[in-house]
């Protein structure tokens, strides 16, 4: 009878000890934010334009109503630009600034440009996190020596824990935002 009671008390600490580290690992997960406006500020190299902005707004985020806003991205061909990204939520009031959260957490997160055909544009010199690898708030965009079209998708991703490499792909980690604008050089 002593061994009954002695297992039953084994069982029931390690189903309270389960159950604990359920609880800790719901707490660990990462909060997803809500982004609904992604903005990208171009400025010429060596130009003295005024800084282009396209704009993708999305007011009640995925799955509700369609976009308010998606520009195309029009760009002019055989320049240098460098290029600032935004993310906002625009739920709230005031806006709740993504970008910050992005910039503190930079090891944790990483922001991909991929143009469709990739002759129109080439995209390098991201920005770095803290640890030296792309981060992509800031990059530099040399179009085309020719007018073209196509798209240019842009992917913020989420690395946790040492996800994060030197060289990962686009498919590595979490999505918390993924556009496929229309990009145009002309």
């Amino acid at each position: 009878m002593k061994r009954k009671i002695l297992s039953l008390s084994l069982l029931a600490f390690l189903g309270a000890a389960t159950l604990s580290s359920c609880k800790k690992d719901k707490t660990e997960l990462n909060e997803e934010e809500l982004i609904t406006s992604v903005t990208l500020t171009f400025t010429e190299v060596g130009g003295s334009s005024t800084p282009l902005t396209f704009s993708f707004k999305d007011p009640d985020g995925e799955g509700g109503n369609e976009p308010t806003q998606f520009d195309e991205i029009v760009l002019a061909p055989n320049k240098v630009y460098t290029c600032a990204i935004s993310f906002l939520n625009e739920s709230v009031s005031p806006a709740d600034n993504i970008t910050e959260e992005i910039a503190e957490e930079g090891h944790e997160h990483q922001i991909y440009f991929v143009p469709t055909p990739a002759s129109l544009a080439t995209i390098n010199q991201l920005s770095t996190d803290a640890n030296g690898l792309p981060l992509g708030l800031t990059s530099r965009w040399t179009t085309s020596a020719t007018a073209g079209s196509g798209t240019v998708k842009v992917a913020l991703k989420h690395k946790p824990d040492g996800m994060k490499q030197a060289g990962d792909g686009i498919g590595v980690g979490e999505t918390d935002v993924e556009l496929d604008f229309d990009f145009r050089v002309q």
